[in-house]
């Protein structure tokens, strides 16, 4: 089986016939329905993370197909909340491998394909789907689903999807299906673009701010209060603790989904139930007493609104930033926008990911006027990012959060440690 994780994305295989010759090889059960695909550059870990909680807080069985993984492979497949297990995940990959020796399936393929049959074996009620890459050629799109989520768009794996933000828009928009259901978060030239593969497809496309909206009324440290405006017509008042400003879209597009697609299904929204996020403006506190915070945050916008959320709930403070970069990342572009309100980082590497030079980061941090110093692992990264003043960012890769996270995790009661 080939890992194309652990390859630049320029190798990757772009079709969609190896993880189809899974899904209807002899003896595969049937794609669970409803079913809900999501896509996007920024939030789309969020929004599915929402479609789970406020499904199961109605009662539903839900399986969840995620990516990355913060710290176990088994955690992107998940039912009722709960991890695939070991013997289990092993035993579909076997059998998954065994279908055509003349094309073994790649990574992703493979896991796709065990998300399916693990879902129609547990007997979920609603199953969703987290993109990989792009949309188009991304094996979940092999899944039949009865709405297809886009999330904001960004520049990203520009050298696969495109350099501008409409290109990369005409790579995802296809996650949304002839004659289906679309909804959409994102704004401007790649809305236009959704927006033309939907009318072309003939699918209905929902649109946040058009269609169905959140209204922020009041956002303290504790809780967002606002008001959804549903597809239906529906006015309804939400309470969502803990939120960060930038999950109220994602917040919105999920419960969205569901008053379309279950129009029967009571939403839970005061207090509505709150996902769990790791890697995701995930909070942790310090030993010292300082807040550290983890997010899997590259792109520039991404990176900009952790520093925006950082800010809204410590102003004035100054991070002190942990970060480390994949290899083909606009890491520049993504470090500028924390350089207004950062000026202290730590560069490191990264393991399980081919990385970007910590010491060609770090040069160019410095020649920013910012101070910089290269760590040859996590652990030492931590300790000196440890060694000053918070609060403590740690950002860039979901592979450096999740190394960090179980670094953490052990010494802090509230955020439990899968083993």
């Amino acid at each position: 089986m080939v890992d194309y994780e652990q390859l630049r994305p320029e190798q990757r295989e772009w079709d969609l016939a190896g993880v189809e010759r899974l899904l209807r090889r002899a003896g595969a059960a049937p794609a669970p329905r409803p079913a809900v695909q999501v896509a996007g550059s920024k939030g789309k870990g969020t929004t599915a993370a929402f479609l789970d909680a406020l499904a199961a807080s109605a009662g539903r069985r839900v399986g969840s197909y995620s990516s990355p993984h913060v710290e176990t492979l088994r955690e992107r497949i998940r039912v009722a909340g709960a991890s695939v297990p070991v013997d289990a995940l092993e035993r579909l990959l076997d059998e998954l491998l065994a279908v055509d020796a003349t094309r073994p399936p790649t990574f992703f393929e493979a896991m796709t394909a065990a998300s399916v049959e693990w879902f129609a074996r547990s007997g979920v009620d609603l199953a969703v789907y987290e993109v990989g890459l792009g949309g188009r050629h991304d094996a979940t799109t092999a899944i039949e689903v009865d709405a297809a989520i886009v999330t904001r768009i960004e520049l990203e794996h520009t050298e696969v999807l495109g350099d501008t933000v409409e290109a990369i828009a005409g790579e995802k928009a296809p996650v949304i299906r002839p004659g289906g259901l679309g909804l959409t978060g994102t704004t401007g030239g790649s809305l236009e673009v959704v927006r033309r593969h939907a009318r072309d497809v003939g699918a209905e496309l929902l649109v946040l701010g058009e269609d169905f909206s959140v209204r922020e009324l009041e956002h303290g440290l504790d809780a967002a209060r606002g008001e959804l405006c549903l597809p239906d017509g529906s006015r309804r008042r939400f309470v969502l603790p803990g939120a960060s400003a930038f999950s109220l879209p994602a917040f919105a597009l999920a419960a969205a989904t569901l008053n379309r697609l279950l129009p029967d299904l009571p939403l839970q929204l005061d207090p509505a139930p709150t996902p769990r996020l790791p890697c995701r403006f995930e909070v942790f506190s310090e030993p010292d007493g300082a807040m550290l915070v983890l997010d899997g945050a590259h792109t520039e916008e991404s990176l900009r609104a952790v520093a925006d959320e950082l800010l809204r709930r410590q102003p004035g403070a100054r991070p002190v930033v942990l970060t480390a970069a994949a290899a083909g990342k606009r890491w520049r572009e993504g470090l500028s926008a924390l350089l207004p309100v950062a000026d202290s980082f730590v560069v490191t590497e990264l393991t399980g990911t081919p990385g970007e030079d910590p010491a060609t980061i770090a040069a160019w941090l410095a020649e920013q006027g910012a101070r910089s110093e290269v760590a040859t692992d996590v652990e030492s990264a931590l300790c000196a990012l440890r060694e000053r003043p918070g609060p403590r960012l740690v950002v860039g890769s979901f592979y450096l959060a999740g190394a960090v996270r179980q670094l953490l995790a052990p010494t802090d009661p509230q955020h439990e440690r899968e083993t």
